[in-house]
């Protein structure tokens, strides 16, 4: 008490050594437990913690620690104010470790204090109650934890008196031990497995991990307890290897004594004489080859534990989760690894037990059946198995199946089996059951739902096709597209299979009763009307036009603008070899009316080039202009460009220019500089210097009506080679060289864009053009003025120019200069109209 009173705790306790050193022990227990029951009860931790460390009562520790875990009162009473809470921090799971670790160190000692440790932590493993005298689950108890009654409250040193009253109270209350094991179940097992090994009973041991093993859910769990389990077996070879080595030193030892000892008496030598020496050396063999068998025995036993280690964690995996498909055929491998075909056997029927189809997890239910179908057929031999088996999942419908698919997968491996088993009319029959409908009619949903199943259809109309007749095939087919589960695939078979038949108005009935399933947009409608078009042609050619043309019209009236292209060509490409051209060239035409924009230039072209084939080059030019006002901007250029160059064939040059110019508005000189190139070229071939001019003005007014559109560098054809076009001051020179004319380049306009309106290269200033004008008066007053050009570079240069002294004079006046004005500004009217330069202020 004056310890607590000086705040005292364990630690001081311990500290005062001087002062506890000269109180008996038995004195110091004494007043501690009395301190304990009547003052304050929290000291029992204290206490318990001294009996350890101190005193080495190791069993009133376990004893305290136990109450404490109970929260019991010292007087016997459980508190109901829930769990002990420690004055020194220390939680439940530390004080279950302290117990653990007392009971597991000193297990003479638990017993002895009334401390069955065995049956405490198989009732917390487990979940059970131990009372006093029987066991069951207690009338109070729940699911938060479990409870155990036993009697642990036997004290160390006690008066007669006090174990008298601590019995009487062990007998009339009974201690609970509530705990959530949570992490702490690996960590029970071993200890305990550990609590059994001191006290020297290994077979006991050995059984606890064993059962361990077979109970926890965890792996953390398992690995705890494995190793502690190999950890045990490695020790007891350990233990044996130097028992043996123990026993042969002290064999040598015996006979170093014998050889010592052989001048005996003659009375040692009459009794070997007698006895002999085979009979110690037997008895020495006997010890020697037991010992020498558990040896190997031990490690027999690490080895074996040492294998089932993969086995031993699936099991672990599934008590997780019995519904996992992949760890159940993982678990049959193992065994199958093992060369344990019957366990692995065993392990699959035991997976359809357990494994429930709506809570199937990685994996398919169907998996087990056929995995197991598989172990009966191939590695046991046993067909009768394998077949029972199929029967019982599939007639009788013992698993139940989720998905109907995994019960079809079952159904064709019965119908494989029968085959690989050459039984032809059984596997037949089986196809022809499973499709039928009557099977699980009043069963479960995946069977009501075999009649759909792809799969089984599939198997049917192939084993029909080998097995079976026409007439069934057939059957099987109608009955499919009848019940509306045929494919369009399965449409071309039944089709395909007809015409080798040679059943071709059938085959093509099958083609009409599959396109009133698949109707467009249905991708299916596409193949089988390809595949209908070509093999109704390929039969009859051109013998039924009408029937052809109708066939056309219809699949044309149907289809969608993306897939409508193939069927115009092949119907145009009918027409040619069999029809009219007219009809012909009206199908291309519907054809660039229906497809869609992307497609439109394609059919352009085709439709002209079919029409300059079949009418000739000029039938050609309506169709350009349709395609022109048709298409887009950038497909309309490339079709002027083509227009410009088939009139440049037929030598009409100013249809091709106009062309041209009209497609200039459509090709920006950016993004499309082919279009300039050509025409470039078309000017320098053919133009003169007033349309190459011209073309030049187009150019500049196409590139400001486009300067205002931005474009990315993708659509502006990045990465494409640049096309080197010639400059302005380039091209007049080649005009100027080709037409014979000097041009001095230093006299060009110094500023770029700026053209120089009709006067010729060599015109450097007005006066020039003045001088031109009245050799151009001269020339159109003579009198042959028949010719169609007028060379103007053919009159005298060196001709005199008759200039007027008061106009060419330069008179002023008060701040007002006035100049003659060329007779050039006024063109034509001065020349017929009779006007006379004037001057003009």
């Amino acid at each position: 008490a004056e310890w607590r009173k000086r705040g005292w705790g364990c630690g001081q306790l311990q500290s005062e050594n001087e002062y506890i050193s000269t109180v008996p022990t038995e004195t110091a227990l004494r007043i501690l437990r009395r301190y304990a029951q009547c003052f304050d009860t929290t000291f029992r931790e204290d206490l318990a913690t001294l009996c350890i460390t101190r005193y080495e009562r190791f069993g009133e520790a376990a004893s305290l620690l136990l109450q404490l875990l109970n929260n019991e009162q010292p007087d016997g009473n459980s508190s109901g104010g829930g769990a002990f809470l420690s004055p020194n921090g220390t939680t439940r799971h530390e004080l279950w470790l302290r117990f653990a670790d007392v009971c597991t160190a000193h297990p003479m000692e638990a017993k002895v204090a009334g401390v069955d440790f065995d049956g405490i932590i198989r009732a917390v493993l487990k979940g059970q109650d131990i009372r006093s005298g029987g066991s069951g689950i207690a009338a109070g108890g729940n699911d938060l934890g479990f409870e155990v009654f036993d009697n642990t409250s036997k004290a160390f040193g006690a008066s007669e008196d006090d174990k008298q009253q601590q019995t009487k109270e062990a007998n009339n209350k009974s201690q609970a031990v509530n705990h959530r094991l949570g992490e702490m179940e690996g960590t029970l097992w071993t200890r305990l497995a550990e609590y059994h090994v001191r006290a020297g009973d290994f077979e006991l041991a050995r059984s606890v991990y064993e059962e361990a093993l077979d109970a926890i859910t965890r792996v953390r769990d398992f690995s705890l307890v494995f190793d502690a389990y190999v950890r045990f077996e490695e020790g007891v070879i350990e233990a044996l290897m130097e028992l043996m080595e123990d026993e042969d030193e002290e064999g040598g030892e015996d006979e170093m004594k014998d050889d010592k000892g052989e001048s005996m008496g003659d009375e040692n030598d009459d009794l070997d004489i007698l006895l002999g020496d085979h009979v110690n050396n037997a008895v020495a063999a006997d010890e020697n080859a037991g010992a020498s068998a558990d040896v190997e025995l031990a490690i027999s036993r690490a080895e074996h534990l040492t294998s089932r280690r993969p086995l031993l964690l699936n099991r672990v995996l599934l008590r997780q989760n019995p519904h996992n498909v992949g760890e159940w055929i993982k678990r049959s491998e193992l065994y199958n690894d093992l060369g344990e075909v019957g366990m692995a056997a065993a392990a699959l029927e035991e997976s359809l037990k357990a494994v429930s189809s709506r809570k199937a997890v990685n994996g398919s239910p169907s998996t087990l059946v056929l995995t197991l179908v598989d172990i009966y057929e191939n590695q046991q031999k046993n067909v009768d198995a394998a077949r029972n088996l199929l029967e019982r999942i599939c007639s009788k419908n013992e698993y139940e199946f989720q998905d109907s698919e995994d019960l079809a997968q079952c159904h064709a491996a019965w119908v494989e089996l029968e085959l690989r088993q050459e039984n032809w009319d059984m596997s037949l029959e089986l196809a022809r059951r499973a499709v039928s409908g009557n099977i699980g009619r009043k069963g479960s949903k995946a069977a009501r739902g075999l009649s759909r199943s792809l799969r089984l259809w599939n198997l049917l109309f192939d084993m029909e096709e080998s097995l079976g007749t026409i007439q069934t095939t057939k059957d099987a087919y109608d009955r499919a597209l009848e019940w509306k589960v045929a494919t369009p695939s399965h449409v071309l078979n039944y089709a395909s299979f007809l015409k080798e038949k040679k059943y071709f108005e059938e085959s093509f009935a099958a083609f009409e009763r599959g396109l009133g399933l698949f109707q467009f947009p249905h991708a299916g409608a596409t193949l089988l009307w390809k595949n209908y078009l070509t093999d109704f042609l390929e039969r009859y050619g051109g013998t039924k036009t009408p029937r052809a043309r109708e066939l056309f019209d219809r699949c044309l009236a149907e289809c969608p603008s993306e897939n409508a292209s193939e069927f115009y060509l092949l119907y145009g490409d009918y027409e040619e070899n069999h029809g009219l051209t007219k009809r012909a060239l009206g199908v291309y035409e519907r054809m660039c009316n229906a497809v869609p924009a992307a497609e439109k230039y394609t059919a352009y072209r085709l439709y002209i080039a079919k029409a300059i084939q079949y009418l000739g080059v000029t039938s050609a030019r309506p169709i350009y202009e349709a395609a022109i006002s048709t298409l887009g901007d950038g497909p309309a250029s490339r079709i002027c460009l083509e227009y410009a160059k088939m009139e440049t064939g037929l030598r009409e040059t100013d249809r091709a220019r106009a062309v041209l110019v009209y497609g200039a508005q459509l090709a920006d000189p950016r993004r499309d500089p082919d279009y300039w190139k050509a025409w470039h070229e078309f000017e320098v071939s053919h133009g003169n210097e007033e349309t190459f001019r011209e073309m030049l003005r187009v150019k500049r007014s196409v590139q400001a009506a486009f300067s205002t559109v931005n474009y990315n560098s993708a659509e502006m054809g990045a990465g494409a080679p640049k096309v080197e076009t010639l400059t302005e001051e380039s091209a007049l020179e080649m005009i100027a060289k080709s037409e014979g004319v000097e041009v001095d380049s230093k006299k060009q306009p110094l500023i770029g864009g700026f053209v120089q309106g009709k006067r010729k290269a060599e015109v450097a200033d007005l006066g020039e053009v003045e001088r031109r004008a009245a050799r151009l008066r001269q020339a159109t007053a003579a009198p042959d003025t028949g010719g169609d050009e007028i060379d103007i570079d053919d009159i005298d240069d060196d001709e005199e120019e008759e200039e007027e002294p008061s106009n060419s004079a330069a008179r002023s006046t008060t701040g007002v200069t006035e100049k003659a004005i060329p007779a050039a500004l006024y063109g034509g009217a001065a020349l017929y109209g009779g006007l006379a330069p004037s001057t003009e202020k």
